[in-house]
């Protein structure tokens, strides 16, 4: 057993390809702040959309795309409806930039308001295609200060950007922080503590000794950062790498005991083999006794799912993070085994022997593949860092390769 593990760690950088997963970001992510002040306040309107849904034409060497993004703010008690607008251009340099989905824009608008309540309409218009993308009203309370918390990035330069991930902390090995607003003046405290609750977790995080002052948006050309403002007397407070120490969930965030918000820790694209509990035991049942399996079957799928992630720490190659890279690789391998070995003959892909060898070493360095005179097919994968190779035959001409010499 501990070779094969010493084996998957060793193959764990190898790439690896992803099947279809189920579940995405929305392709426009925005969220507001909003600066008071005595006569009202700066609304200050965030989003981020994705490349992957807009249209781009070639120039010359070069992509390029333009699209428009407004947002409406209609008084509730009159009806006066106020606006913003850009139009934004963007040029990239290869096609597989304007299909990758992990590439996007950001943006900033800013409206001067009155303390009341507003419902706002965003609207994004692709002027290429000249398509909109329709995107729900919502109502937008800025009558009495509250508390505002950011997700953000430490930039190079020392500057925190908003990541724009609308309250939600993607379960990834990116750190992630969060910036705390209370919405009033705090007098005489440096550090600031909230308590995380979900239905399998609970923890009490204190802010870093560091923090910032009170703060309002820019843009400079890496995104949208957070600008402290001189002279204040409110504070905001920052709790580094916040995204190494929450596991996936959704959470109430509490101050004193008091609920002030929600907070979730989502892994988009999570490989669809660790949606089912019974599945994903399967897989590790591919490296592990059935002893080891059985003991995690006990329980609600609940907290099953919380003991899978508790037995993949001992393989952890980054223990101070909840995220685990190397659980994360071996079930996406697993997502992948099963979508491409699977036939009309081979009913699970995941567990046929070109998919095992697959979960456990990952994509092969090259694939050699002949035909015997007999007309059977052969398989012979090679891994040139593990100077290997695995021999598979169809022996049924159906697709049902069986391993037959390593």
């Amino acid at each position: 057993m501990k070779k094969i593990i010493a084996l998957l760690l060793f193959s764990f950088l190898t790439p690896s390809l992803f099947c279809q997963k189920f579940e995405f970001e929305p392709p426009l992510l925005s969220e507001y702040y909003f600066q008071a002040d005595s006569t009202g306040g700066l609304f200050q309107f965030i989003y981020r959309y994705n490349y992957d849904k807009l249209s781009f034409v070639k120039e010359g060497e070069k992509y390029t795309t333009k699209f428009r993004i407004s947002i409406e703010l209609q008084d509730s008690s009159t009806d006066a409806i106020l606006r913003a607008s850009e139009v934004k251009t963007i040029y990239v340099s290869t096609y597989d930039e304007t299909v990758n989905p992990n590439l996007s824009v950001q943006g900033l608008l800013n409206i001067r308001v009155a303390k009341k309540k507003y419902l706002a309409t965003v609207s994004l218009t692709d002027i290429l295609s000249n398509k909109e993308m329709a995107v729900p009203k919502f109502n937008v309370d800025l009558s009495h200060p509250s508390a505002a918390s950011f997700i953000v990035t430490l930039g190079e330069n020392g500057k925190y950007y908003a990541a724009n991930r609308r309250k939600t902390i993607p379960f990834s090995p990116v750190l992630y922080s969060l910036i705390y607003a209370p919405g009033k003046q705090i007098v005489g405290k440096d550090s600031l503590s909230l308590d995380f609750h979900s239905p399998t977790d609970s923890l009490t995080l204190s802010s870093n000794k560091q923090f910032i002052h009170e703060f309002h948006l820019e843009e400079d050309s890496l995104g949208i950062y957070l600008s402290p403002i001189s002279g204040a007397d409110a504070k905001s407070f920052l709790f580094s790498n916040i995204s190494q120490i929450l596991p996936e969930g959704k959470y109430t965030v509490a101050v004193g005991g008091k609920k002030e918000s929600f907070l979730e820790v989502k892994w988009w694209n999570k490989p669809y083999s660790l949606m089912n509990q019974d599945v994903s035991l399967k897989a590790l049942g591919i490296i592990e006794p059935k002893s080891n399996i059985d003991s995690l079957k006990d329980g609600s799928s609940k907290f099953g799912y919380k003991r899978l992630f508790d037995f993949w720490r001992k393989y952890d190659p980054t223990p101070n993070s909840v995220y685990n890279e190397l659980m994360a690789e071996y079930y996406s391998r697993a997502d992948y085994a099963q979508k491409t070995f699977s036939n009309f003959a081979v009913q699970d892909g995941m567990m046929s022997d070109r998919g095992k060898i697959y979960i456990q070493f990952g994509a092969p360095t090259s694939i050699e593949r002949t035909t015997e005179i007999s007309g059977r097919n052969i398989e012979v994968w090679f891994y040139e860092k593990q100077n290997s190779k695995y021999y598979f035959r169809d022996i049924s001409g159906n697709g049902t390769y069986v391993l037959i010499k390593e």
